[in-house]
């Protein structure tokens, strides 16, 4: 079984002027339900989307989507307490595709693409390259989630997923999907 866990927990801090990036409007709908929507639609087998501050309004956004919601108490220590929450959501998987909240221009389609990596591949984890920019999703096996659930410090997992030689790259002859953290990242986005 391969889980999917969407990271919507976060402060939002730099989309600045009080803005909460998780519930700003992409295509009519609040941003972290079309990435919701979107790994709902793929072949994941279950998807949780971990919630954090204004906890309660974003699971509000996703419940159409058919997606578990799980509550990370934790979230003001960093997204590692996200990881964690999220793999103990969702028991039993052999592998996790780990989604941003932020990053609506991930398709079910390119979800499919790394869920595909896994079937035939199985790696230890995989990252996704757009013309050699390695970005979001992250697929982590349960083993290589395990070490990422221990990991800490700024940019924990990318730590430990570029000092491993053991994993993979996905690639996609697409330009990297925005990652939407500021006021002109989000004015990037299509209308």
């Amino acid at each position: 079984m391969i889980g999917g866990i969407v990271l919507a927990a976060g402060l939002s801090e730099r989309m600045g002027e009080g803005r909460f990036k998780q519930l700003l409007p992409v295509g009519g709908r609040p941003m972290v339900a079309v990435v919701a929507a979107q790994a709902a639609d793929s072949d994941l087998d279950r998807v949780v989307v971990v919630t954090g501050h204004r906890g309660e309004e974003v699971a509000a956004s996703v419940r159409d989507t058919g997606v578990l919601v799980a509550s990370n108490p934790d979230y003001r220590l960093g997204n590692m307490t996200s990881f964690r929450t999220g793999r103990e959501a969702l028991p039993g998987c052999e592998a996790f595709v780990v989604l941003l909240a932020d990053m609506p221009g991930v398709t079910s389609e390119m979800i499919n693409e790394v869920v595909s990596h896994w079937h035939a591949h199985q790696p230890w984890a995989a990252i996704c390259s757009y013309r050699g920019r390695r970005v979001h999703p992250l697929l982590l096996s349960a083993s290589a989630m395990d070490e990422a659930a221990r990991a800490t410090g700024p940019r924990a997992v990318w730590r430990l997923l570029n000092e491993t030689a053991a994993v993979d790259d996905i690639e996609f002859d697409l330009p990297a999907p925005t990652d939407v953290n500021t006021p002109a990242d989000y004015r990037k986005l299509p209308e």
